[in-house]
């Protein structure tokens, strides 16, 4: 097992980072799962410098572009997803409760260092490239033709 902070979630900390689990492990990574997408981005980056890129399950979250072509090629295997509508519909909601003095049912407390934080969780949704189309193309947060058509990549 390799655990390892990457420093401020830059890509390229994470491809160092990853570089030095697959030296410290000789190559023999069973799986990598990242903090962000960003991060996912960088560990396949160095895999795919030792030729292990898309053997090497990787997974990542935030559904952002990148991670979705990488997901669509073979080189992340998965993205957590957050659908944004369902996000701004229950923070709004809330919102607007709490504004009009209303309870707040919350989930569960959530401790973030300092204190107990009333949370409301929602589902994440995980995404591959089995339902890929089915949720975050579907939802409109990223277009068929971004994810799939290569000759749109930067």
């Amino acid at each position: 097992m390799y655990d390892q902070w990457t420093a401020d979630w830059v890509p390229t900390n994470a491809q160092t980072n990853m570089e030095s689990a697959l030296k410290a492990n000789r190559n023999r990574i069973d799986a990598v799962i990242a903090a962000n997408d960003a991060t996912a981005g960088g560990a396949v980056a160095a895999l795919a410098a030792h030729g292990l890129a898309g053997r090497i399950p990787v997974a990542g979250q935030d559904a952002d572009l990148p991670a979705a072509r990488r997901i669509a090629e073979g080189t992340q295997t998965m993205t957590v997803y957050k659908p944004i509508r369902t996000l701004a519909e229950t923070a709004a909601g809330l919102a607007v409760a709490m504004a009009r003095g209303e309870q707040v049912e919350a989930d569960l407390m959530l401790n973030n260092g300092k204190i107990e934080v009333p949370s409301v969780l929602l589902s994440p949704i995980a995404v591959d490239r089995s339902n890929i189309e089915e949720t975050i193309i579907a939802d409109g947060f990223h277009s068929w033709d971004d994810v799939f058509r290569q000759d749109r990549r930067p």
